[in-house]
């Protein structure tokens, strides 16, 4: 996250600075909005403070510069709201802003919205500037219509309560929230380095996110009502559920990947161990693009811990229930890797 520095001396005390008020912390957010950013994000632009709003005031109003309004909550540890509190007013404010036309937002801004796009649009060529002022009053217009306005949560120091129901609501809904906490250390008499850390952050990239894992958990349901009772399911972290057949050792398994832009499953065996059926893989590999059509790509590659993995990759429109199906279909192949590992010989069906 970013970080400002305001002064001239270079004494830097380590310790947090506290600030005096809500006000102080909203006045540096406020004139340097770099804070409120992430790595991705686009560059924030100042409209408002104070900015009132059905059942109170937005404390910073701000947009980005493709026209994504931004609303900020300011707030200090010490003054002892409950989480409760605080997520309530935001999501108070947010349903307030959603519910402003253009020219009203405008007009609770004392004019400010209108005047901060029209110094936005400068910067564009003359013979461009109308077209790109009319896309910057588009874009605002449309966003405020759809609802589509982040909010943010800046706090000195953030409460686990406070982080709990951010997170929540960033990761149940399609909201874009991000909780940041800003802190200042003093460099010297007249000098204060300011420094933000996103603690939560959804938007965009969480929402496919969470439709991911969702395709993801789909495709493992469907698969746990399918599966022949010899076989079990473990969780293995966030993006792997293991498929373990009944009497094998955990050197050999099938995984359902979570790798965020696809789903694979894979045959996973460790060499050392098993090195018959590690040695079955390749044919397995040239046979399974006839019998699971659906995969994207097939391959098959060595890890540095041992692992021999054929792994079978599936597309992000490939429906859940095609991809329940295939591994299913993959463990059928459990017949042919029982024989290997009893020491006998098999060839593929």
């Amino acid at each position: 996250m970013p970080a400002v520095r305001i002064g001239d001396d270079n004494e830097l005390v380590q310790q947090p600075q506290p600030f005096k008020n809500e006000y102080e912390l909203q006045e540096v957010l406020a004139d340097h909005p770099i804070l409120l950013t992430g790595r991705d994000d686009t560059a924030l632009v100042t409209i408002s403070r104070e900015m009132p709003l059905a059942g109170g005031f937005a404390d910073i109003f701000l947009i980005d510069t493709d026209g994504l309004p931004v609303i900020a909550l300011v707030k200090l540890a010490r003054d002892g709201e409950t989480g409760r509190d605080v997520t309530g007013e935001l999501c108070d404010h947010l349903s307030a802003v959603a519910a402003l036309p253009f020219d009203e937002a405008d007009a609770r801004s004392g004019g400010l919205l209108a005047a901060t796009l029209e110094l936005m649009a400068d910067v564009a060529e003359e013979e461009h500037r109308t077209e790109y002022l009319a896309q910057l009053e588009g874009s605002v217009a449309a966003n405020l219509q759809a609802g589509r306005i982040r909010g943010i949560v800046v706090i000195d120091s953030a409460p686990a309560d406070l982080i709990r129901q951010i997170a929540y609501l960033a990761e149940q809904s399609d909201l874009d929230l991000r909780l940041l906490v800003v802190e200042r250390y003093r460099l010297g008499r007249a000098e204060y380095f300011y420094h933000s850390r996103c603690l939560v952050s959804g938007g965009d990239a969480g929402r496919e996110a969470r439709q991911q894992r969702l395709r993801f958990r789909r495709a493992v349901g469907i698969f746990s009502k399918m599966k022949p009772p010899v076989f079990s399911l473990r969780t293995a972290g966030s993006e792997a559920v293991r498929v373990s057949r009944d009497g094998w050792p955990a050197a050999v398994r099938y995984t359902f990947c979570d790798q965020r832009d696809a789903i694979s499953l894979e045959v996973q065996v460790r060499r050392d161990e098993c090195p018959r059926v590690a040695e079955f893989l390749p044919r397995l590999r040239d046979h399974l693009p006839t019998v699971i059509p659906d995969a994207q790509q097939v391959e098959l590659a060595d890890d540095d811990a041992g692992w021999t993995r054929l792994q079978l990759v599936f597309s992000e429109e490939t429906d859940p229930v095609r991809i329940a199906r295939a591994m299913l279909r993959l463990c059928m192949t459990e017949k042919d890797i029982t024989t290997l590992l009893q020491g006998g010989s098999r060839d593929l069906p």
